[in-house]
């Protein structure tokens, strides 16, 4: 059967997958709300950033610095924890063991809308297979014929918590959600509508419960996080989605139902909030400031680092690009004056291996053929261990990643910390590659004796594909440097990035032409088992291939069990057993197969002055998404 996901991919080597949703609701009367009293204490917190965000329109601009300000006038809706949602503003986060998630049959017949057995959005008609309800997998996959068939549906209910209001002191409601959703499915709204597509119905069905329905046959793990951040549709609802990703008052002064709310922008200055008083948890005193300033920096580290050391910044966002100011960063931190923050920057970078080439498909000749270096997995396991991935994260990461075992972050809720993991261990390394009958020369050079599959003499000699930007070149130096010392020398072969990512053939990577190769893929909150699936290998016939030259799978392993298992866990639900289990078995299988050697994960920094509390790089976490407790000095005691 097809996987239902595919994988996003980074920059220029990364496709975009938002996911987001539609429809509409008038909006019902509101009640409105007494605000607190504003509380004694510091008057200012200054954060500043590198980047001045074009729009604040939920909608309209998804940059770092514009997300991380919406975080101080949207409340969550989710905080995230261990790339794990939690709902902020609900009375609870919906799950299949608290009832706030169900699946429950439905009766579907022809002529209706469903996610059939591939994962793809159709109409039933005579012949379509699909899983009837209480199907998990593809042996009870089934055609249609005829009549009635019950299917799965889930259904996730929001309950929101008491007390949500608008800072115009209108009560936030349900609504306000459904209202978000359909401006998100506006046709003029540039955002992706996949989640959309697979959404049956999102309601308010009163002023506190928002539900969402997914398509009958759409078993979405993400289920959790189907809520539309609220939008004020009493302030917003004459104007159409079109008008307003460029209204002032969603894109320079939105309302606020979160800690703060904008005052004023002071464009290439500056914006200005100050502390809502209808924010939810003002009784508990938060936020503890009366005015929070955003100020812009422009692209200039060594100034942002000054920034807090002189006091006009309590807190410097990692959009200050840092790195260009490391030396300066570090003294700051070892004489106390200042407190770095690190952080997964969102992705994981790895060396593939060329398992199987394009050329391997007709059946392998070493006489015409790349020749198969990294065929046996006992080969991919020395190189493992010849990898100093500490060197890499003390050069490319401040020494703060953890070292991958398997395709997502150490710290993710799902990670198997049991998979096995190779420390830098090049004596053993060497021990094993002599087993292998690759022995070194009076040079030191690994030369083939006794190598199944390569001619005797071929000496053990590659090359390395990558892009010619400068910091993947520092990293592929450094694995050049560990692989010279083990005797397998490597030739690296840099490009532009549009012609090493190009998509196969014509593509050195996803063409499948290639020995070793290096790059990165984002940091997802569902573990990307799916990444090494048979069914991602990229080739031309698609009777082989099932996604043609938009296969991702560019190493060209298959392996059986981990493709079961990989499809056990994207067939559960977060919450039921077999998926933890099922992804624990994949992630076990790949690391002892190493299909791809995990490297590191790219860090971002923020800096903060000294006695500052309550903010963090937590792995997954969004950005600001505890600014309401950001403090200093009496806070922080």
């Amino acid at each position: 059967m097809k996987i239902t996901r595919k994988p996003i991919f980074l920059g220029l080597l990364l496709l975009a997958f938002l996911l987001s949703a539609c429809g509409s609701s008038e909006p019902p009367p509101t009640p409105t709300i007494e605000p607190s009293p504003t509380p004694a204490g510091p008057q200012t917190l200054n954060i500043c950033t590198q980047q001045e965000p074009e729009s604040l329109y939920l909608y309209g601009d998804a940059s770092q610095s514009a997300s991380a300000i919406r975080q101080a006038i949207y409340d969550g809706p989710f905080d995230r924890k261990n790339y794990q949602s939690n709902g902020a503003i609900f009375e609870s986060s919906p799950s299949l063991d608290n009832g706030g998630a169900v699946i429950q049959r439905v009766s579907v017949q022809v002529g209706e809308t469903i996610v059939d057995a591939d994962g793809q959005i159709s109409t039933l008609q005579t012949g379509l297979r699909l899983r009837p309800a209480g199907c998990r997998d593809g042996d009870c996959e089934q055609a249609y014929f005829t009549g009635e068939i019950e299917m799965d549906q889930l259904v996730v209910t929001f309950q929101l918590r008491e007390g949500l209001s608008w800072s115009d002191g209108t009560a936030l409601i349900a609504a306000d959600s459904v209202y978000s959703f359909s401006l998100d499915a506006d046709a003029d709204t540039p955002t992706a509508k996949d989640k959309l597509e697979r959404t049956a119905s999102y309601e308010a069905i009163d002023e506190r419960t928002v539900v969402w329905t997914g398509l009958p046959g759409y078993l979405d793990q993400a289920y959790a996080g189907n809520f539309w951040t609220p939008l004020p549709q009493h302030v917003w609802s004459s104007l159409s989605a079109a008008d307003l990703l460029s209204a002032d008052q969603s894109t320079r002064q939105p309302l606020s139902y979160g800690p703060y709310a904008i005052e004023e922008w002071l464009a290439g200055d500056r914006i200005r909030l100050s502390r809502n008083p209808y924010y939810w948890r003002a009784a508990e005193e938060l936020p503890y400031f009366n005015e929070l300033n955003i100020l812009f920096l422009g692209h200039n580290p060594q100034a942002a680092l000054a920034a807090v050391q002189d006091g006009s910044c309590d807190l410097l966002l990692p959009s200050a690009s840092l790195e260009d100011a490391e030396e300066q960063l570090f003294t700051a931190s070892d004489s106390s004056e200042v407190v770095p923050y690190f952080g997964p920057s969102g992705s994981w970078f790895h060396l593939d291996f060329g398992i199987q080439p394009l050329s391997y498909d007709d059946g392998y000749n070493p006489a015409v053929d790349r020749l198969n270096y990294f065929g046996d997995s006992a080969t991919r396991r020395a190189i493992a261990q010849c990898m100093d991935r500490d060197a890499i994260i003390n050069r490319m990461a401040w020494g703060q990643s953890d070292i991958p075992n398997a395709y997502l972050d150490p710290e993710h809720d799902t990670a198997n910390s049991n998979a096995v993991s190779y420390i830098f261990y090049p004596t053993a390394a060497k021990a094993s590659l002599d087993a292998l009958g690759w022995l070194e020369d009076e040079s030191g050079l690994r030369v083939a004796q006794t190598v199944a599959d390569l001619p005797v003499g071929t000496p053990f000699r590659v090359q390395l594909t990558t892009s010619n930007e400068e910091d993947t070149l520092q990293l592929a130096g450094i694995i050049q440097s560990s692989l010279d010392d083990c005797g397998i020398e490597v030739e690296i072969v840099a490009d532009a990035p549009e012609l090493v990512f190009a998509p196969g053939p014509d593509g050195p990577l996803f063409g499948r032409d290639f020995e070793l190769g290096l790059f990165a893929w984002p940091l997802s909150e569902q573990p990307a088992c799916y990444l090494y699936m048979s069914e991602g290998i990229p080739g031309q016939d698609l009777n082989t291939y099932t996604y043609g030259w938009g296969g991702w799978n560019l190493s060209g392993w298959s392996n059986a069990e981990y493709d079961a298992a990989c499809q056990r866990a994207m067939d559960a639900l977060p919450g039921e057993a077999e998926y933890d289990a099922a992804h624990a078995e994949a992630q076990a299988i790949f690391a002892a197969e190493l299909p791809a050697l995990p490297l590191y994960m790219p860090q971002e920094i923020a800096v903060t002055r000294a006695d500052f509390c309550g903010f963090n790089l937590a792995s997954g976490a969004n950005l600001m998404q505890n600014i309401e407790r950001f403090g200093f000095a009496d806070y922080c005691q």
